[in-house]
């Protein structure tokens, strides 16, 4: 079945998260300084991006800047804490984007500064405010030759670059843009405004200011492709609107979980899309609607919940967005319906079956259902549609298969389930979280926020400790 996200005359939901990514750009710093405050790239910065998706410590950064003016300066990178952790001294300079199609080929801008990144700690940082950079777990040792092996950290956090990538309309198109998507695009250009920011940075800012008592890592998704990058960790999070997935990243994604490693899906939508990167990976491609050229039926660029290409999402997650939908009531109300109160992730909490969890949410997936779409009483979960072994339902919220039908008014006809989901006997364990919004300001910070906040944690203290998930 192959679900479109359709434009109706109610308000999009490409819209609203647009109008939401306008603002999250600087979120960082409007959060944590005066309104009247200037973003910290004014008078420096237009926009830029960076030669890699993402570095350790040691490894030489470029930056490709362009300048407000020509000028002698120091640009900081700082943390989600709106710390400077480093200065970078620098000779700006204005720039243009190249070519007829800077969104695919890349904007070409002339080189700005190299530098050598400093011992920092992993985690996303930001030029200026601006820019991000990713810092992958920290070398163990750094000797003459360079960095040494790479100590794994326990909790891994996916940065979900391909879904930036894919809404990123700098140079003039993405592969949203009407009425012709692009399907190619570069990620050698700006991320200005991307509306996917506003459906993760709350988490990152709050997550910097917070001590967990394992180690942490940051990976982009690109990294997924390296199966290294990830197999000695023990809990993978994948935060905000994690779409799109290579064929490579999934079979990683699957290979991590059946050799044991549990992952925490604080997102929504997830592996919707199959992508694939160019030979030097610096576009990502995908065809939608179009034809792929491409020879393999198995790497066409389509939805991974069609046949051709032989391997359903809700095999890996439990859930899948057909069976899932559009939030029907954003921004007004909405949250999961708890039906597993014993659950140990409301540990020191009072959350009673029936009880709601308030994150309006704009995207949900689904799993399948004995009794779907329910009429009346709790939905239960399909365990032989899902091929599992073991599987939970630990909330749920009615949403819409059809975008056009959304709103206040909508129209509900498929049911979102957060659910905790075991594949086999001997496989580490997922609790898809089901929804876009739990990283976000609506989510983490909204209505409900102090309970989805000690309930992220609840679940990342549980799936580390190694006890029993499972409600009974």
């Amino acid at each position: 079945m192959r679900i479109l996200k359709r434009r109706g005359p109610v308000l999009s939901r490409r819209t609203v998260i647009q109008a939401l990514g306008a603002t999250a750009i600087a979120g960082l710093h409007s959060s944590r300084s005066a309104a009247a405050a200037p973003p910290p790239w004014a008078g420096k910065l237009i926009d830029g991006y960076t030669d890699q998706q993402s570095y350790r410590p040691g490894d030489r950064v470029t930056l490709f800047l362009n300048g407000v003016s020509a000028q002698k300066t120091n640009l900081n990178l700082i943390n989600y804490l709106a710390n400077t952790v480093h200065q970078i001294p620098v000779e700006l300079f204005t720039q243009r984007p190249l070519g007829p199609s800077p969104w695919e080929t890349g904007f070409g801008y002339q080189e700005t500064v190299t530098f050598t990144l400093p011992d920092l700690r992993s985690g996303v940082y930001l030029v200026e405010g601006l820019i991000p950079l990713i810092v992958k777990q920290v070398p163990l040792t750094m000797g003459r030759r360079g960095p040494g092996p790479v100590k794994p950290a326990e909790i891994l956090i996916l940065y979900p670059t391909n879904t930036i990538a894919a809404y990123n309309g700098a140079g003039g198109r993405s592969m949203y843009s009407d009425p012709v998507p692009a399907p190619i695009v570069s990620f050698q250009r700006p991320s200005r405004q991307t509306s996917q920011l506003a459906l993760f940075n709350a988490f990152l800012e709050w997550f910097a200011g917070i001590q967990v008592p394992h180690t942490l890592g940051y990976i982009a998704d690109i990294d997924m492709e390296d199966y290294s990058e990830i197999a000695r960790s023990k809990l993978l999070i994948v935060i905000g609107h994690s779409e799109y997935w290579t064929r490579r990243a999934r079979e990683h994604f699957d290979r991590f979980v059946l050799d044991g490693g549990n992952v925490l899906l604080l997102s929504g939508n997830n592996m919707w899309w199959q992508v694939r990167y160019s030979d030097d990976r610096n576009q990502m491609i995908c065809y939608k609607r179009v034809k792929d050229p491409i020879e393999d039926p198995l790497l066409h660029t389509i939805n991974w919940t069609e046949g051709l290409l032989q391997y359903p999402t809700r095999l890996s997650v439990g859930a899948d967005f057909p069976h899932g939908g559009f939030g029907v009531a954003y921004p007004y109300t909405g949250g999961f319906r708890i039906v597993a109160e014993k659950s140990p992730l409301f540990r020191g909490m009072f959350v009673p079956n029936g009880d709601v969890l308030g994150i309006p949410t704009l995207e949900y997936d689904g799993a399948p259902l004995l009794n779907s779409p329910p009429t009346s009483g709790i939905p239960r979960l399909n365990l032989d549609a899902l091929q599992a072994y073991r599987a939970e339902l630990i909330g749920y919220e009615y949403c819409s298969g059809n975008e056009a039908e959304t709103g206040s008014n909508g129209q509900a006809n498929n049911v979102a389930t957060w659910m905790l989901y075991q594949r086999a006997a001997t496989s580490g364990l997922v609790m898809n979280g089901a929804s876009t919004n739990w990283c976000s300001r609506s989510g983490a910070f909204g209505q409900d926020g102090f309970r989805v906040r000690k309930i992220i944690l609840n679940m990342i203290n549980v799936m580390m400790s190694g006890e029993s998930m499972f409600s009974r």
